[in-house]
């Protein structure tokens, strides 16, 4: 955020994530793109493991330091939004510093407080969002938070950041020694979503009597391309809904993005890069149960009527998991 009274804008944009929430069970439903879901944790190509999954999930829960520092980022966007300079300079330690966007310093709390006091009469109603990306622990006492802003003012140009926060631990209470923040401003080069055209109409893949359907549809406009995917039983025909996905370009940062909505409850967002004959996709989310996900999708074009995908890196609240085994989707 810009302290700069005549400089505050907006600032939220989204590292990415999406594309999916892994299945529980075949190599083929694997084609869905789902990040791994609590209670099916199974690689894809694996027949699901109850014991396995269980234990992932009991290696996957959230860490103590990660609790609390979500939850002051959640009390520093009340104070903020309160326009209480003295509460927003209490989350520094007393020695803290804060290297804001356009570079100016701040060291230690008074010199903070005074600043936010400043930015705070010049800019009434000033309203922050934070997206938490990331919290690491380093031993006890240590901990790295990573995660993106966005702050409005009325009237006002819209402030996009990414910052850097280091957390000690005081007397039980973490406080931040150090903030660093840099600006997000839209990028030069446009991705144009008719790159991924190709990817319009019908994709099949089959794999141990259950047939998976993948649709792609421009919406009206085309400035969006919409993705269904179902799942049937070629025993009994039955065809379910699994989710719903919306791609299209960030008017900020002009990257692809995408938004996946799942019947059980989870969803993901990701961001798109443009790789040899296909994409990758970074992708985070959450499951029905409340834990994060992250994984990288890739799909490779292999000719104009077949595909293939794999999800790669992928995490359950930062436990690590196998990747994917391929997948080829055809073209119907």
């Amino acid at each position: 955020m810009n302290l700069s009274p005549n400089l505050a804008r907006w600032g939220l944009t989204f590292s990415v994530l999406s594309v999916c929430l892994l299945l529980d069970s075949s190599i083929a439903k694997a084609q869905f793109q789902r990040t791994p879901l609590a209670g099916g944790t199974a690689a894809a190509g694996e027949a699901p493991d109850t014991e396995q999954g269980t234990a992932a999930e009991s290696k996957a829960k959230v860490s103590e330091a990660e609790q609390s520092i979500r939850k002051v980022a959640g009390e520093y966007t009340k104070a903020f939004n309160a326009g209480d300079a003295r509460k927003v300079a209490g989350f520094w330690a007393p020695e803290g510093e804060y290297v804001e966007a356009s570079g100016m310093r701040l060291v230690g709390r008074p010199a903070i407080e005074k600043a936010y006091t400043a930015y705070f009469k010049e800019n009434k109603q000033a309203r922050i969002q934070i997206q938490v990306d990331s919290v690491r622990q380093i031993g006890d006492d240590l901990a790295i938070e990573e995660g993106r802003t966005m702050v409005t003012v009325p009237k006002g140009t819209p402030d996009v950041s990414q910052y850097t926060a280091t957390h000690v631990r005081q007397n039980g209470k973490w406080k931040m020694v150090s903030v660093k923040e840099s600006s997000l401003v839209p990028s030069a080069v446009q991705v144009n979503l008719k790159d991924l055209e190709w990817l319009i109409g019908t994709w099949e893949a089959e794999d141990v009597g259950i047939a998976l359907k993948t649709v792609y549809r421009w919406m009206p406009g085309k400035k969006f391309i919409e993705r269904t995917f179902t799942a049937q039983s070629q025993s009994d025909g039955k065809s379910v809904v699994m989710g719903t996905q919306i791609i299209g370009v960030d008017p900020l940062t002009g990257d692809i993005m995408s938004w996946t909505f799942n019947t059980d409850g989870s969803h993901a967002v990701g961001i798109w890069a443009p790789v040899e004959n296909g994409w990758v996709i970074e992708s985070r989310g959450v499951t029905a149960g409340g834990m994060l996900t992250s994984a990288n999708n890739v799909i490779t074009k292999i000719d104009e009527k077949a595909c293939k995908w794999q999800s790669v890196n992928r995490t359950v609240n930062g436990v690590e998991l196998p990747d994917a085994l391929e997948v080829v989707s055809k073209r119907q």
